[in-house]
């Protein structure tokens, strides 16, 4: 009985209701086409959010990877981002991950506009928390706040 309330004390250390992700934020280009991801850094991990400019002025969004949302095969799934007030609501369908292949990895996949509330909730300076088709997660924001404005510059 004692090693089970062992094991179990140990899974519930392992598995919080809400986790911190650790994600670093870089803006890099990716294809000739800003992209701006957030990355845990975990050796054969996913990236956690990304944004990537297209030519029609639109950005591809990809967000979850890492903690996976839905089950990968083009389903409905929503995610809240929610920080300082603001929210921002993403409805996209559950794709497989750029890195599927090394990490099994699905994320909810989206299009959106320059102009949308997801750009407010990244801009606030103040860590993001999310949730939806998701288990509750938050992520630290080191450093994004200037690497949104200066992905939306390049995004014109």
């Amino acid at each position: 009985m004692r090693t089970l309330v062992v094991v179990l004390a140990g899974l519930a250390v392992l598995q919080p209701a809400t986790a911190t992700a650790e994600v670093t934020w870089t803006l890099l280009k990716k294809e000739g086409r800003a992209y701006l991801q957030g990355f845990s850094g975990v050796e054969e991990g996913d990236v956690e959010f990304w944004l990537q400019c297209r030519a029609d002025k639109a950005i591809d969004l990809g967000a979850g990877g890492d903690t996976n949302v839905g089950e990968g095969t083009g389903e409905a799934v929503t995610l809240t981002l929610a920080s300082d007030g603001k929210t921002a609501k993403l409805n996209g369908t559950s794709q497989q991950t750029r890195n599927f292949q090394m990490t099994a990895g699905v994320e909810l996949r989206t299009k959106v506009s320059r102009d949308d509330p997801v750009f407010a909730v990244l801009a606030t300076g103040k860590a993001i928390k999310v949730t939806g088709s998701i288990k509750p997660v938050t992520w630290p924001v080191k450093g994004l706040k200037a690497k949104v404005a200066a992905f939306l510059q390049a995004c014109r």
